[in-house]
């Protein structure tokens, strides 16, 4: 994994009331399914005739009593995903080069996403956007855009769960979900997965790595989600960025994202200035493993 986490995001565990049970597919809402309380064992009013003469229960009565049947015990099969078809992406950075990769959680969605690609656009850089399935079910259209103009999409699960705090199926169902929107919608499965909050327990980073992706943190948090202000934000990036760093900011799920929307072109200009290139958090992880073999081979 790469990158700090924090349990930060900008979704509330709320926010996103009326998602799918983790066991219903997506599209499908909640439903009580229903349970008797009843242990299917008849009480004294039962209706059963007693003779006058006799007392008691019936013999076969008083079998199922002392040997009640054991409960149904129905054991779900383990949800699989399909591997990552996302094209490997290889990059060779230029000696010395100073990599920054900007990364937007939660969206996409219709108005903030759009505002944060024209800036993008504009000046020429690609980042990455973790996206949400109840939104990738949404704005299809939006999704397209950020793979068309050279930005990179990962998983960041179908309803902005905790997944530190879920079994096994229920994680993977949060990925292949969402998984299967990002494909629908782009042609691809993506490599990447960036827990909501942060949140990450040994559990889910064995099911990542066992499924060949990569779980992605973050070095610095702008904050935007809080509602920290654009001075504030930028002050923090200038102070805490180095080279390799990953720049956690939203593109959906806080009225203050708009204030992200006006950081974004003061935080490129000021890293620019320093001499930081933009790439994607792929090209980014390429660069690491070049530099790391070539200080193998050199030792």
């Amino acid at each position: 994994m790469i990158g700090l986490l924090s349990t930060s995001c900008g979704l509330s565990k709320d926010e996103l009331a009326g998602a799918a049970h983790p066991s219903l597919p997506p599209g499908r809402s909640n439903s009580d399914t229903g349970t008797n309380a009843d242990s299917g064992i008849g009480n004294s009013e039962s209706g059963t005739h007693v003779d006058d003469n006799h007392t008691g229960s019936s013999p076969g009565q008083t079998v199922a009593l002392l040997h009640p049947q054991p409960p149904v015990i129905t054991i779900e099969p383990p949800v699989m995903l399909d591997q990552p078809t996302e094209q490997n992406t290889d990059f060779l950075s230029p000696q010395g080069a100073k990599l920054v990769a900007l990364t937007f959680d939660d969206g996409p969605d219709g108005h903030y996403t759009p505002a944060i690609l024209d800036i993008l656009k504009a000046k020429k850089i690609h980042a990455t956007f973790f996206t949400v399935g109840t939104q990738v079910k949404r704005y299809g259209k939006v999704m397209r855009r950020i793979r068309d103009e050279g930005s990179e999409i990962g998983n960041h699960s179908y309803a902005h769960k905790d997944l530190s705090k879920l079994d096994s199926n229920p994680i993977l169902n949060q990925i292949k979900w969402t998984d299967e929107l990002i494909h629908k919608q782009i042609g691809y499965v993506p490599r990447l997965v960036r827990a909501p909050y942060g949140a990450t327990s040994p559990l889910l980073k064995q099911i990542v790595k066992d499924n060949g992706r990569e779980l992605i943190g973050w070095t610095v948090d702008t904050r935007d989600w809080a509602g920290s202000s654009v001075a504030a934000m930028r002050a923090n990036v200038n102070k805490n960025t180095h080279p390799g760093g990953i720049i956690l900011m939203h593109s959906f799920g806080s009225k203050h994202v708009s204030n992200t929307v006006e950081l974004l072109p003061l935080i490129i200009k000021d890293l620019q200035n320093k001499g930081y290139t933009f790439v994607t958090v792929s090209e980014l992880l390429a660069a690491k493993a070049h530099s790391n073999h070539a200080k193998t081979k050199q030792g």
